[in-house]
């Protein structure tokens, strides 16, 4: 979407952004809802287009044909909130809002292909797959693929937490983080939702806890970050062997307690970005075709806590970063020779931001 305003600099895009309105466990929200943001490649600056104050915690949010979809994170009362993007990018038009079964919706992703969406509950541990109509609005009952299982951590995995789901490029398989139970599963795509049983499951190792991952175009590897154990792994898709590469997210001498959260696959597929909060920084890896498949290249310290999302601009350009926990975003330039960004422009006051979401 382009907003006739907006840079034609590289990097330039517009940005929805979804942010913590309550108080939680893992978060002291103070946002005022969804966020859209012009950014301006040649200054780094974020500018304000809109603020929709309407939606509680809707803290992942994803774009796809002219919609805007975000959840509501929340035990009770958990939503989807449909917008349309209009004006180019400028301005996001509330369709309608739609009441989630089950807890803690963490995140939300559309399969254009095979017209369907999917919302993954952390709560309660399942999967909702729903049919879009023409217009981008989910209609009727969602199917439901509950999980099952434990992992060793019982602070965290004492039953499954969906944290992920989306569909590869051709639309014709799903893949699943479940965090609770080390799973990462594979269900193929049907006219009339998902196969209810997975057509494969590749086990994480114990505690790893997989939130989420980034496929490559051709749908042959996947790059999980992995929460709790704070670590990326390549899988293969198309061979039992499964994993490929594992690296840490953190450096070798850091002590302190931290979670991995977001990853993202630059456009090129080789550049990889991973974030942590509690090292506050973001881990960057060359992902390669063969041995050793996974080749750590450095760190990038964000400067502020939590980064809880990162996001690319389309382009590649830029390196977005979302610091829950010190309420501001900022731009971060990437040399394409190193894969390695650094600052620019000033940090963008913005409270509790949760997900990063350029518009296409």
């Amino acid at each position: 979407m382009h907003d006739p305003t907006l840079s034609s600099a590289p990097g330039s895009c517009m940005l929805a952004v979804g942010t913590y309105t309550e108080i939680l466990p893992h978060v002291q929200g103070r946002g005022r809802g969804i966020h859209l943001l012009a950014f301006d490649g040649a200054t780094a600056s974020f500018h304000e287009r809109q603020v929709l104050t309407g939606p509680v915690n809707p803290s992942y949010l994803c774009a796809a044909a002219g919609r805007l979809y975000g959840v509501s994170e929340r035990e009770r009362d958990a939503a989807l909130e449909v917008y349309a993007i209009e004006a180019g990018g400028a301005a996001l038009r509330p369709l309608g809002r739609i009441a989630l079964p089950g807890a803690a919706p963490c995140h939300v992703s559309v399969n254009l292909p095979a017209r369907q969406l999917y919302v993954s509950n952390y709560g309660s541990g399942e999967l909702l797959c729903y049919a879009l109509d023409a217009g981008g609005m989910p209609q009727g009952t969602p199917q439901v693929i509950a999980r099952r299982g434990a992992g060793p951590r019982a602070d965290r995995q004492e039953g499954p937490h969906l944290h992920y789901a989306a569909a590869t490029g051709d639309g014709a398989r799903v893949y699943l983080c479940d965090l609770g139970t080390d799973t990462i599963a594979c269900h193929r795509v049907r006219p009339d939702g998902l196969a209810p049983m997975p057509e494969r499951e590749l086990r994480a190792r114990p505690g790893a806890g997989p939130r989420h991952l980034a496929l490559t175009a051709d749908g042959a590897l996947a790059a999980v970050v992995e929460e709790l154990s704070n670590t990326v792994a390549v899988y293969a898709l198309d061979e039992p062997a499964g994993e490929r590469a594992r690296a840490s997210t953190l450096p070798r001498n850091w002590r302190g307690a931290s979670a991995a959260s977001a990853i993202r696959l630059h456009p090129d597929g080789e550049l990889l970005y991973a974030a942590n909060r509690g090292h506050d920084s973001v881990a960057v890896y060359r992902l390669r075709r063969a041995a050793p498949w996974l080749e750590p290249v450095g760190f990038i310290d964000v400067g502020g806590r939590a980064p809880r999302d990162i996001a690319l601009t389309p382009d590649g350009a830029f390196l977005l970063v979302a610091s829950q926990d010190d309420h501001f975003i900022r731009a971060w330039r990437i040399d394409p020779a190193t894969g390695l960004a650094h600052a620019q422009g000033q940090p963008y006051p913005l409270a509790s931001p949760a997900c990063l979401c350029p518009l296409p």
